[in-house]
């Protein structure tokens, strides 16, 4: 609607023109002919609600605990106490 309306008018006077609501569209009638049809069936068949009330759950849930054993072989770094072999300091002169 906006595009036809500004082919011959301003952008400024085709959005006025679009969003007045005194100048609709095709759309805009088949979505009115849609509100009204809702309304009317809206009105023949009313809607029951029913409420519902929970209790709260009073008895206590045990629950169970697990000791979790951690294996430190696996987590621990192995750490070699070998130092690699110093060799004899050789002169460069020499």
């Amino acid at each position: 609607m906006l595009i036809q309306n500004s082919k011959g008018a301003t952008l400024t006077q085709a959005i006025a023109r679009t969003f007045d609501g005194a100048h609709p569209c095709s759309l805009c009638h088949v979505v009115e002919k849609g509100k009204n049809a809702e309304k009317k069936a809206g009105a023949i068949a009313p809607v029951v609600k029913i409420d519902m009330i929970l209790a709260a759950h009073t008895a206590p849930v045990p629950r169970t605990f697990v000791p979790v054993t951690y294996f430190s072989d696996i987590f621990a770094l192995t750490i070699n106490d070998d130092s690699p072999p110093v060799p004899p300091p050789r002169s460069r002169l020499g």
